[in-house]
C-alpha cells in the first residue's frame, strides 16, 4: 500500500506545479521565463497517468458496467464543475461579459467542440473536457488495454493524432490538442502500471538515485529543445515532459522530507477541487488587492485562499453524499 502513497503524492504534487503556473503567469513575465514556467504544467500528464492507474485499479478490484461506471465517475466530476462554472458566471456578469454562451457550452458540453467556449469560463476547464471523454471511451480502452501491444497501439494512435492536428494547423487550438486521443498513451500507461500492481506489486519500487537524476535532466533537456524548437517537435514533447517531471518528482518524494510528502499527499484529497476553483478565487483577490500590496503577497494570498476555498468546496460535496 505504501506505492499507493506514491499516487497520492504525485497527484498533489503535478496539482499544486499547475496552479503555482497558472498564478505565475498571471504576471508580466519575460517570454523565456513564462516558457520556463510552463514546464509546471507538465503536471497535468501526471494527473492523466494517475487518473488512468486510479480508474483502472478500481475496476480490476470491482468491476463496473458502463452504465454504471458513468453514473459513478460523470457525477463525481460534473457537479463540482458545473457550480464553479455557475460562479463563473456571475462573476463576469459583474465585469459586464458575455455569459450566456459560455455558460450553456460549459453547463452543456458542446463547448469542447467549439474552440471560443472551450476555456471560456476558465482556462483550466479544458481538463474536464479531455477526461469525460476518456469516460465516454472506457470500455474501448479497457479492451485495447487488454491486447497483445495494447500500450504501444496506444502511442502510435497518440502520435498519429499529434501528427494529424498539427498538419492540419490546428496545434495551438485546445480543442484539438487537448482531444483524448493526445494523452491517451499516457492514460493506458497509467492502466498498466495498475495492473503491475495488482499482479506483481514489487515490480513498481521507485528507482534509484542513479537512474532518476540522469533520466531527469535528460528528458527535461529534451522537453526544452523540442518546445524551443517549434513545429514540428513540439507536437511529440509529452514525452519527455512526462518522464522529466515524474523523475523530478520521484526525486523530491525519494528525498523523504516527511513535512513536503505529506503535503503533497493531503492535497491530493481535494485536488480536482482545486483545480477547479483555483481561476475564479485569482481573479477575486486580484481585482480586490490591486495594486494594494506587493506581488509576493498577493501570490501568496492567492495561493492560501484558493487552498483553503478547495478545501471547504471538497467538504461540501463529501457531505452531499452522505
Amino acid at each position: 500500500m505504501k506505492k499507493l502513497d506514491v499516487v497520492d503524492f504525485l497527484r498533489g504534487y503535478s496539482i499544486f506545479t499547475i496552479v503555482l503556473m497558472h498564478l505565475v503567469q498571471s504576471y508580466p513575465l519575460p517570454s523565456w521565463l513564462i516558457k520556463a514556467t510552463s514546464f509546471g504544467g507538465a503536471g497535468v500528464h501526471v494527473f492523466i497517468l494517475c487518473s488512468g492507474f486510479g480508474l483502472y485499479l478500481s475496476y480490476l478490484n470491482k468491476p463496473l458496467g458502463y452504465k454504471d461506471f458513468l453514473r459513478k465517475r460523470f457525477g463525481r466530476i460534473y457537479w463540482p464543475m458545473a457550480f464553479v462554472c455557475i460562479a463563473t458566471a456571475l462573476w463576469m456578469l459583474y465585469q459586464g461579459k458575455e455569459v450566456l454562451m459560455p455558460l450553456l457550452g460549459n453547463l452543456l458540453l458542446f463547448k469542447m467542440f467549439v474552440p471560443e467556449l472551450e476555456s471560456s469560463m476558465g482556462g483550466q476547464m479544458w481538463f474536464v473536457s479531455t477526461i469525460i471523454q476518456f469516460y465516454i471511451a472506457w470500455p474501448l480502452i479497457v479492451r485495447l488495454i487488454n491486447v497483445k501491444w495494447g500500450g504501444w497501439i496506444a502511442l502510435a494512435i497518440s502520435l498519429l493524432w499529434s501528427t494529424t492536428v498539427g498538419l492540419l494547423g490546428y496545434a495551438e487550438e485546445r480543442v484539438w490538442n487537448s482531444f483524448f486521443l493526445q494523452y491517451l498513451w499516457e492514460f493506458c500507461l497509467g492502466m498498466k502500471l495498475a495492473k503491475i500492481y495488482v499482479e506483481h506489486p514489487e515490480a513498481l519500487a521507485i528507482p534509484k538515485w542513479k537512474y532518476l537524476f540522469p533520466v531527469c535532466l535528460i528528458a527535461l533537456a529534451l522537453t526544452g529543445v523540442m518546445g524551443w524548437a517549434g513545429f514540428p517537435w513540439r507536437l511529440y514533447n509529452d514525452i519527455p515532459s512526462l518522464i522529466g517531471y515524474t523523475a523530478l518528482a520521484m526525486m523530491v518524494y525519494k528525498a523523504g522530507v516527511g513535512l513536503i510528502n505529506r503535503f503533497f499527499s493531503y492535497t491530493n484529497r481535494f485536488s480536482y477541487e482545486w483545480y477547479l476553483v483555483h481561476i475564479l478565487v485569482f481573479q477575486l483577490v486580484m481585482y480586490v488587492t490591486k495594486d494594494r500590496m506587493a506581488p509576493s503577497v498577493e501570490i501568496l494570498l492567492c495561493l492560501m485562499l484558493s487552498y483553503v476555498a478547495a478545501m471547504g468546496y471538497a467538504q461540501f460535496f463529501v457531505k452531499r453524499k452522505k
